[in-house]
C-alpha cells in the first residue's frame, strides 16, 4: 500500500510520515510535482499527499488518473478550501504541519471512499508480524543486514506483495549485470513474503527460475510475488521482476506448509517426508 509524498519541507512533515510507516504504508517522498509525475503512470497509489494548494498541478494530475485520493497541506480555512477546490475530487485538507494525530482521521477518510481494504491492510499487518517473528534475520528483507538485499515487501492485492531493489553493482555478476543468484533470491523472497501475508509458514521444496533478459546494476527494478492456489500443504507461487517496464525475470515454486502455531519446523523428516519427492515432482502449472 502506497503513499506519495510531495514536499520540499521533509522535516515539517516527519512525524507525519512516520506514524503512515509505522501502519505499515509505503511512503515514497518526492521533492516537487514533476518528480511524481515521472513516475505516477507505471504506480499505483493509495494516496498523494500534496504540501500545498498547487491548482495546476492538482487539475494535471486529475488529467493522468481522476481515480487518484489526495489529500492536501494547507493553511486555507476549511470554507476558502472548498471554495477553491470544488469539484476536484480532493479527498481532505491537513494541517500546515501535520503530526501523527491527523493520520488516523485521515485513513478513515480513505477507508470511506474505498481507498483502503481492510482485508489488505489485515494481510499487511500479518506480513510485518511473521517476518518479525519468523525470520528476523532475513537476508532479502532485513532492513539492518549488513550485505542484505533489503527489500521492503508490501501487500499489493489479496494474493500479491510488491517490494523494489536498486540493484546496486555490489551485487553484480558480470559486468554491469546482476548476479543470477541475486535474482533468483528477489524471486524466492517475494513468493515467501506471500506465504507470509497469508499467516503461513512454509519453506521452498521447489524452484525453478527463467532469465528473460540481462538485469542492469544502477537500474530500480520491481519485484512481484503472488500466490496461486494451495494443494493440501504445498503452496504454488509465482514472481516476477520487472525492470524499465521489461519482464527480466520470472520464478514459479513449491512451498511446503509447516505446523500452525509452533515453533519454525526444519523440514520433515522419516514417514513425513516420504511422499514429498512425488509431490513435488508433480507439474507446476
Amino acid at each position: 500500500m502506497r503513499i506519495a509524498m510531495i514536499s520540499a519541507r521533509e522535516r515539517h512533515l516527519k512525524s507525519f510520515r512516520t506514524e503512515l510507516e509505522c501502519r505499515g504504508f509505503r511512503v515514497e517522498g518526492f521533492g516537487d510535482s514533476w518528480s511524481f509525475l515521472q513516475t505516477v503512470q507505471p504506480k499505483s497509489w493509495n494516496l498523494v499527499v500534496l504540501d500545498g494548494l498547487h491548482l495546476p498541478f492538482l487539475e494535471q494530475l486529475l488529467e493522468v488518473d481522476a481515480s487518484l485520493n489526495t489529500a492536501v497541506v494547507t493553511d486555507l480555512d476549511p470554507v476558502a478550501f472548498h471554495e477553491v477546490t470544488e469539484g476536484m475530487g480532493i479527498l481532505c485538507a491537513l494541517p500546515i504541519q501535520p503530526s501523527s494525530c491527523d493520520v488516523e482521521p485521515l485513513l478513515e477518510k480513505l477507508r470511506a471512499v474505498g481507498g483502503l481494504d481492510p482485508v489488505l491492510e489485515a494481510a499487511q499487518c500479518r506480513l510485518d508480524a511473521a517476518r518479525l517473528n519468523r525470520h528476523p534475520h532475513c537476508i532479502v528483507c532485513w532492513e539492518r543486514h549488513p550485505f542484505g538485499l533489503k527489500v521492503d515487501f508490501r501487500v499489493a492485492g489479496e494474493h500479491a506483495v510488491e517490494g523494489t531493489f536498486d540493484c546496486g553493482k555490489f551485487y553484480e555478476g558480470y559486468e554491469n549485470v546482476l548476479h543470477g543468484g541475486i535474482v533468483s533470491s528477489l524471486l524466492e523472497g517475494a513468493m515467501a513474503s506471500c506465504i507470509l501475508a497469508k499467516g503461513l509458514e512454509a519453506y521452498t521444496v521447489d524452484l525453478r527460475v527463467r532469465y528473460r533478459a540481462a538485469v542492469e546494476t544502477g537500474v530500480p527494478s520491481n519485484i512481484r510475488g503472488v500466490w496461486v492456489r494451495a494443494a493440501g500443504p504445498l503452496h504454488l507461487l509465482h514472481a516476477s521482476l520487472e525492470q524499465s517496464g521489461i519482464v527480466r525475470a520470472v520464478a514459479r515454486a513449491k512451498f511446503l506448509e509447516g505446523k500452525p502455531n509452533q515453533p519454525r519446523q526444519p523440514m520433515p523428516g522419516g514417514a513425513g517426508l516420504r511422499p514429498l519427492p512425488n509431490q513435488a515432482r508433480e507439474r507446476l502449472v
